[in-house]
């Protein structure tokens, strides 16, 4: 299914500003800095936007995976009422011919309500 028209212009605009500013934040944030692990002896010097970028992508992806696990209660709401679903419409197709098979097995009524009597020339 597509999107509509004016959703994906504005998706585009939206993610196109979006990244335009990240890339001019990189190149005004070039300069080195320190990044120090204190217990450990360990403080490499990194370019400030990359730290930012890294804790940013670190930040959605810790967003996206406590959303992902808050979501498993809904998914599993939602495979349980498919599987209903598609319980209720065998039974509604099993039904369906179980009533032709009546219709076709009952005997012809006129219009009257009386059942239709058989062919004089049949006996």
């Amino acid at each position: 299914m597509r999107k509509p028209l004016v959703i994906r212009v504005l998706s585009g605009s939206v993610l196109g500003t979006a990244a335009l500013v990240l890339v001019v934040f990189s190149v005004v944030n070039r300069h080195a800095v320190t990044v120090d692990f204190w217990p450990l002896d360990f403080a490499p010097e990194v370019r400030l936007f990359a730290v930012i970028l890294g804790i940013l992508a670190v930040g959605v992806l810790w967003g996206g995976i406590a959303a992902w696990l808050a979501g498993g209660a809904r998914r599993r709401l939602g495979r349980e009422a498919q599987r209903r679903v598609d319980k209720l419409e065998i039974e509604l197709r099993m039904a369906r011919s179980e009533i032709d098979r009546l219709k076709s097995d009952r005997p012809k009524r006129d219009g009257q309500g009386k059942p239709a009597l058989p062919p004089a020339d049949a006996a």
